[in-house]
């Protein structure tokens, strides 16, 4: 386990997983090397710990300098003690922090280790019985549903299996973990999940039952996956004790899981929402489909009978189900918003702290904005994300002093957008009422079946015709925005042979090619409301509103199947011109790459460069190595609508800094250099703002990101890349520098 570091005043980082431990001046198995002086003595000090009154100290074997007191005797260490080593001839310090974990568990641990040692036996019977494959499984499962969950995993794979086994090795898998992790709130977090009794089985750590030597640079993700399952785990299983026991229900089918989130204000879910569509009813069997189904099978979470994303499929509404990995982001970010109440869930209350939101519009301003809405949607910018400026100018041209900002605004919408799926799922409950009653011919409470009507305050309100108007014609138009139009119409180029053959239309001389992107972009441009019938290119045939419509629903639904079908896939492996060729160095870390590597569909890093471990030629997040090069490509700065090559470049600057050099492919002779990656893409920004109707008053965007740094097989590489190490700033992520050391 790991008991404490001891970090150098250069970043270097010694951990202590084993007490008592030399602090040596030599390779030693017993020992730490803390330093490379052959005028120093081979030993420098011994690191004690009193398990009962778990207190570090130190023996000096030499001179040395406690919070710049000379020491000669065992001296008490503490969290952040200053050690220093005195030394003429090197040129670097030896100055040292003592730093302990910043949790409580790991000492809880180490106590619990030493004061129980009849259960600390190692059950050789019992793991005679466990094949490779079944730890395999069990690590597997454990990833997809949590520690704990000892019932899902005997229903799905270890029937024959007691609990306690399961759960010992579970512990081993979870040590195993904590013994690699160099993270210490990780492996603090780790370790307090432990569930033992003194009569359980023990299964003695072993890295090779488990196979976390290949998998160190994930190590961390890991670890954060297992705590955000076991963070799930014991909400949901809060939620339930309330439920049976504040509600009466005895039958756990009949939960209100509509309660599950509830007490969470609307505000918490604006940001990072996986589609437009998408509502707190859909944050909550989400967070459901995880619990029940595991983590990242989303196929099986779309087709979940109990959860509501089975009506996707059936929608007219074009609602495409997200990619896994924007889902995944949502799971994370739901778990974020849960922490923050930090265990205290008033299950009871329904948030309502977005009313007084609500009432500083007025019913003038609420309907126009959802006439607008109705009409033209919410506008998609070039960057791919929602444009709320351009939504508000139309606003305002409805509106005299119109006098919301775009976060009010935002927030309106949503609440729009909610008001609607829940007049939507109040009709299908009534229509299920209904069936019901009539086909067990059990009359209902009159209050059950009959007309809906929205309960509301104020005289805005939503009926079912404007609700399913509402949902089906601004999912529509982002559809089309976000699926259809991007990228030159990618999508619909590379299956117009299909729609050419499927999608058939009773019109002479109709050429999909050309007339279906021509009333595609006539729709997003003008909205439902500015549709007239139009006069066909090359044709001079006019094709009527109706006929404009009908043409459109046939594509979204055509598109939205391919999309929904795309969806539900991992992302395909690369071809093998595209693999990358890596050979292991000492480390375990990465040595070679074939380059160019295509990173993404956007993106393709042609150089790595070399690393300047100066400090202006990295940061805390990030490194810049000379001659690094990557491909973007982005949207263009000179034609509206088209996009183009951005190469990105690091150069070494004359005044000791690096120079950020980003050259369009459409002006070569005409590079931004800039002292920041940031400032060459905020050059790029305002450039292609410009050329908008709808500008927007700030643009923000992130430099690192378009130059690639932020992607993490980019920082892999990088990482790895000689002189590295000695970026003192720098916090590694995905290389263990403490363990090259």
């Amino acid at each position: 386990m790991l008991y404490a570091k001891l970090q150098s005043y250069v970043g270097e980082e010694f951990l202590i997983k084993a007490l008592p431990a030399q602090l040596s001046n030599f390779p030693s198995a017993r020992g730490i090397r803390v330093m490379k002086c052959p005028n120093n003595p081979l030993i420098i000090g011994e690191l004690k710990l009193s398990e009962e009154l778990y207190q570090f100290s130190i023996i000096p074997h030499t001179e040395l300098q406690i919070e710049n007191q000379v020491v000669t005797k065992e001296t008490i260490l503490t969290n952040f003690s200053r050690i220093y080593i005195p030394c003429k001839e090197c040129r670097t310090k030896h100055y040292y922090t003592f730093i302990l974990p910043l949790r409580e568990p790991l000492k809880y641990e180490a106590q619990r280790a030493a004061q129980t040692q009849f259960n600390r036996v190692h059950d050789k019977v019992l793991y005679a019985k466990w094949t490779q494959e079944d730890k395999e499984m069990l690590k597997k499962l454990i990833l997809q549903f949590g520690y704990g969950r000892w019932n899902k995993l005997q229903q799905l794979k270890f029937a024959n299996r007691t609990k306690q086994e399961i759960k010992a090795f579970a512990n081993s898998l979870l040590r195993s973990i904590v013994e690699l992790l160099v993270n210490y709130d990780l492996g603090a977090g780790i370790v307090n999940l432990i569930e033992e009794n003194p009569d359980d089985p023990y299964i003695e750590t072993n890295q090779k039952d488990w196979e976390l030597q290949n998998l160190k640079q994930k190590l961390i993700s890991i670890s954060k996956r297992i705590l955000m399952l076991a963070k799930i785990r014991e909400f949901i299983k809060k939620f339930k004790e309330h439920q049976l026991k504040n509600l009466g229900i005895k039958d756990k089918s009949q939960l209100k899981w509509d309660y599950l989130l509830g007490f969470i204000p609307s505000s918490s879910f604006y940001s990072q929402r996986p589609s437009i569509w998408w509502t707190r009813k859909h944050d909550s069997d989400l967070i459901r489909g995880v619990y029940q189904y595991g983590y990242t099978n989303h196929l099986i979470i779309k087709e979940a009978s109990d959860l509501c994303f089975k009506d996707l499929s059936t929608s007219q509404n074009y609602q495409e189900f997200p990619f896994p990995e924007t889902l995944n982001k949502r799971v994370k970010k739901l778990v974020q918003i849960i922490q923050k109440f930090d265990g205290f869930y008033d299950f009871d209350n329904l948030a309502q702290s977005d009313d007084e939101e609500e009432k500083s519009w007025s019913i003038a301003e609420k309907q126009a904005l959802f006439n607008l809405l109705c009409d033209y949607g919410v506008p998609i910018g070039v960057d791919g994300r929602q444009n709320w400026q351009e939504l508000k100018d139309k606003l305002i041209l409805k509106i005299n002093k119109f006098d919301k900002n775009l976060n009010q605004l935002e927030k309106m919408v949503q609440t729009i957008r909610t008001r609607c799926e829940q007049m939507l799922m109040k009709h299908k409950e009534k229509e299920f009422l209904e069936s019901d009653s009539s086909d067990l011919e059990i009359e209902q409470p009159p209050s059950s079946i009959g007309e809906i009507r929205e309960e509301q305050g104020d005289e805005f309100q939503i009926s079912y015709s404007d609700s399913q108007k509402f949902s089906k014609q601004t999912n529509m138009l982002h559809f089309i925005r976000k699926n259809i139009l991007p990228q030159n119409q990618a999508l619909f180029q590379q299956h117009i042979q299909q729609v050419e053959k499927e999608l058939l239309i009773d019109i002479p001389e109709y050429d999909p090619k050309t007339h279906d992107i021509q009333i595609i972009i006539t729709l997003s441009q003008t909205g439902f409301n500015g549709l007239q019938p139009i006069t066909l290119s090359n044709i001079n045939t006019i094709m009527t509103t109706e006929q404009i419509l009908n043409r459109i629903e046939q594509l979204c639904s055509f598109f939205k199947k391919i999309r929904d079908q795309t969806n539900i896939k991992r992302k395909p492996e690369l071809k093998d011109d595209q693999q990358k060729k890596i050979k292991p160095n000492s480390t375990g870390g990465v040595n070679e790459i074939q380059l160019p590597y295509q990173v993404s569909t956007s993106l393709k890093l042609v150089s790595l460069g070399r690393i300047i471990p100066s400090p202006a030629y990295h940061s805390e997040h990030n490194l810049f190595p000379v001659g690094y090069k990557s491909i973007r490509t982005h949207a263009s700065m000179f034609t509206k609508g088209k996009r183009c090559q951005y190469t990105c470049e690091i150069q070494e600057g004359s005044d000791g800094k690096p120079l950020f050099k980003v050259t369009s492919e459409e002006d070569v002779e005409n590079p931004i250099i800039k002292n920041s990656c940031t400032g060459c893409w905020v050059h790029i920004y305002n450039r292609i703002n410009e050329l908008q109707e709808h500008k927007k008053s700030k643009v923000t965007i992130s430099g690192t990101d378009r130059f690639g740094l932020l992607e993490a097989n980019v920082q892999r590489y990088l990482e790895e890349l000689p002189n590295a190490e000695m970026c003192s700033k720098y916090k590694f992520k995905y290389r263990n520098v403490a363990q090259d050391f």
